[in-house]
């Protein structure tokens, strides 16, 4: 598909999916080390204190998108998932244990009993299973994605080579797979993320400021607004969740909600509709 016009629903100029990755505790497990407990604790802030303030500003602002949870995290705190499920978010797929090599160090077939244990978890508690895939942060082998398709999930959101979705190709033509891009560049983690132990960043000197994440962000909608794009963020409860960061992000909603011609909509949404009509 060329470069051109897309023609999003509504007559909307550009699409906007938030992605909100609720890592919880399993982002900071790590193998071979006893438990940090202080490290739980940040990641614990997400589903105790900062999902319910996302749910509210989401809800303030008719605004419904996608949580990945990994699958321990779903089994730890099901209110918290049923309550999501409820406000008419959609739940997706982020591993079990938020595996940090699950593609690399695994059989195909124990990683595909990851999925089904993650799975089995979502079907357990809210009665369906994921239809979205956002792989943990690592490498994945090639024919990772087609075992997502072939496993019952619909879309994708883990590359990142294009600002609009498109179909998935696994060397027969394009299928009805279809992946929802996202960028670094807006994903909270590389921006706020902070710890010491273990050090996040390495030199220990990078919490950006506000006003310059607002205004990088802000920036990139107006570019994907102008080109009709597909804007995807990766946010993280814990990191995007506290106070004075929430502000920012409700004024960063509020300005691409005065456009008046934006599409908000979880990635489910837009995968069906790309799947439609392209």
């Amino acid at each position: 598909m060329k470069n051109e016009h897309i023609d999003w629903p509504d007559n909307a100029k550009c699409a906007v999916l938030f992605t909100i990755h609720v890592d919880g505790e399993s982002l900071y497990n790590y193998p071979g080390e006893p438990d940090n407990f202080r490290m739980a604790a940040y990641g614990t802030y997400g589903p105790r204190r900062a999902v319910d303030r996302i749910l509210d500003l989401l809800e303030r602002k008719h605004i419904t998108c996608s949580f990945f949870i990994p699958g321990q995290i779903a089994d730890r705190y099901p209110d918290m998932v049923r309550k999501i499920d409820s406000q008419g978010h959609e739940i997706g797929f982020h591993g079990y244990d938020h595996e940090s090599s699950m593609y690399t160090d695994r059989s195909r077939e124990e990683w595909m009993a990851v999925i089904e244990k993650a799975q089995n978890s979502f079907e357990r508690i809210i009665g369906k299973r994921a239809k979205g895939y956002v792989a943990t942060s690592c490498d994945f082998q090639k024919d990772a994605p087609q075992i997502w398709h072939e496993m019952g999930f619909s879309y994708s959101s883990s590359m990142r080579g294009d600002d609009r979705p498109y179909r998935w190709d696994f060397g027969k033509g394009e299928t009805d797979f279809i992946e929802i891009p996202a960028r670094w560049e807006l994903d909270d983690y590389p921006a706020f993320v902070y710890s010491f132990d273990p050090p996040q960043p390495a030199g220990q000197d990078r919490i950006s400021s506000y006003r310059g994440v607002f205004s990088n962000w802000k920036h990139e909608f107006d570019g994907y607004y102008s080109m009709g794009g597909c804007m995807c963020w990766m946010l993280h409860p814990q990191i995007i969740g506290i106070p004075g960061r929430l502000d920012m992000l409700e004024e960063l909603i509020d300005y691409m909600q005065g456009k008046n011609d934006v599409w908000f909509a979880p990635g489910s949404e837009i995968a069906a509709w790309w799947r439609r009509t392209y």
